[in-house]
């Protein structure tokens, strides 16, 4: 969203700089917020797996619906390009509201003695990925535009759907709870 976005305002929408700007400031400072209000909510709550898994599902939605609207010819103008400009803005924040949650709650499972490697692991894929996708967007845009771009990161997010945040067993709350008070 961050490599990306401005391109797809300046080149998909035909955005100005004023527009541009503003809607990347949006996502910035939404992202921010929403990772300290979603690590508040979901420590009050101890419901960090179900948060992972409905920020993801909310992200193969707004993806999707980029990726429906921006087959339109008409996409750039008017409230569709609006509409548009909301989506990016509302997609750009949900796919960075659950790092904090993410990170916490895999340092949870993996316990204290294993939290170092899990998030190093974590890490290096979270950059393996920050790498390839500025490598493999331009193609996908070559090839077919837009639409497949935003398919492609809804796609990736209904991969990552089972793998991220699997349902919980009982036997894994207990394994989380009895990891947590090592920890303490």
């Amino acid at each position: 969203m961050l490599s990306f976005g401005t391109v797809f305002l300046h080149d998909f929408l035909h955005a100005g700089l004023l527009t541009a700007t503003v809607t990347m400031v949006c996502v910035q400072v939404g992202a921010m917020a929403m990772r300290v209000w979603s690590g508040r909510w979901t420590d009050r709550r101890r419901n960090r797996p179900g948060y992972m898994r409905a920020c993801t599902a909310l992200c193969i939605v707004l993806f999707a619906a980029m990726a429906a609207l921006s087959w339109s010819s008409a996409a750039s103008a008017g409230a569709l390009g609006i509409t548009l400009v909301i989506l990016l803005g509302a997609s750009g924040i949900c796919v960075s509201a659950w790092h904090g949650v993410a990170y916490t709650e895999l340092a949870t499972l993996a316990g204290a003695a294993r939290a170092g490697t899990a998030l190093g692991m974590a890490n290096t894929c979270v950059f393996i990925f920050m790498f390839l996708t500025p490598a493999l967007v331009p193609h996908l845009l070559a090839w077919q535009g837009w639409p497949l771009v935003w398919m492609a990161g809804s796609a990736c997010a209904l991969v990552a759907l089972p793998l991220l945040a699997p349902k919980a067993t009982p036997q894994d709350a207990k394994l989380a709870k009895a990891a947590l008070s090592r920890s303490r």
